[in-house]
């Protein structure tokens, strides 16, 4: 049977669809089309309709009709159609089977009617049940990405073969892999360092601090490479200790933090830079 319906009708469902099919494509959503029908066709639910002589193809979102046609009407007819076999199995005398039907039809209307109730999530209230599995696969999504998908060097701040390098050198074993690298050395962008062939010697680097600055009364020869701002609060006195003395080794200098300047700064004997940092609580002179 042909329906006839007036041009206009058709183009304007034409158009919704080139749209709806455009966002589909283009935000890679999972929108499911429908055919669309009017007047008569209203209660026609195929797939593929002719209105006049244009045929109306839905478009999937690749999921099986039984889950896009999921409702709660459907999960009732489940919900009795499990009861009605748990009944029959009761009446069966199968004490397995009976308690195993029993616990799982218990426990979907459970979690049924509790979506149902609910209106936090409009996945779980619209698709009672199922819409749970949705939430179930969030929740394990970074566990799944983690062991099934990404490479080892995909991850940041740091990837999986650095980790695993620092959980192997934490154990006391050898973190070296022979034959080679797993990377793709021949990428473009790849970065390496070669060993030189002949020792290198490099003369001392070092700037001087105010050298072209006629208002600095003590220019200061400071290295290129020097300890930066930890505070004392934020170590112990051990580590001040030990950092303020391999500054005085290597003669270069030793930044304090914010922690201001305790004795273990100079008891090391290296050259230190004082950080004031805010001066919330002031500063002062040395107490010899």
């Amino acid at each position: 049977m042909i329906i006839h319906v007036p041009a206009n009708m058709i183009r304007q469902r034409q158009l919704v669809i080139k749209s709806a099919r455009q966002l589909l494509h283009s935000n890679k959503s999972s929108i499911s089309l429908r055919s669309f029908s009017a007047g008569s066709c209203a209660g026609n639910q195929n797939d593929n309709q002719k209105v006049g002589h244009t045929k109306i193809k839905s478009v999937s979102a690749g999921l099986p009709d039984w889950i896009e046609h999921w409702s709660r009407d459907n999960f009732r007819k489940v919900g009795y159609g499990m009861a009605g076999a748990s009944a029959l199995a009761v009446a069966s005398g199968e004490p397995s089977i009976s308690v195993t039907l029993v616990t799982t039809t218990v426990a979907y209307w459970a979690i049924g009617l509790n979506d149902i109730r609910q209106d936090n999530q409009t996945i779980r209230r619209n698709f009672p049940v199922l819409g749970n599995i949705r939430y179930l696969l969030e929740s394990i999504r970074p566990e799944i990405r983690q062991y099934f998908i990404e490479g080892d060097n995909d991850s940041v701040p740091f990837d999986r073969s650095h980790r695993t390098i620092a959980y192997v050198r934490a154990k006391g074993k050898d973190s070296v892999l022979p034959f080679g690298t797993k990377k793709d050395v021949d990428q473009i962008g790849y970065s390496w360092a070669n060993h030189s062939m002949f020792p290198t010697k490099l003369g001392e680097q070092r700037v001087i601090i105010g050298q072209n600055n006629p208002k600095t009364t003590q220019p200061y020869s400071a290295s290129l490479l020097n300890i930066s701002a930890m505070s004392f609060g934020a170590l112990s006195d051990r580590a001040i200790l030990a950092l303020s003395s391999g500054a005085k080794l290597g003669n270069f200098y030793h930044n304090t933090g914010e922690g201001a300047i305790s004795k273990f700064h100079k008891d090391g004997g290296a050259d230190l830079v004082w950080n004031i940092g805010t001066g919330y609580f002031g500063c002062g002179t040395f107490a010899d």
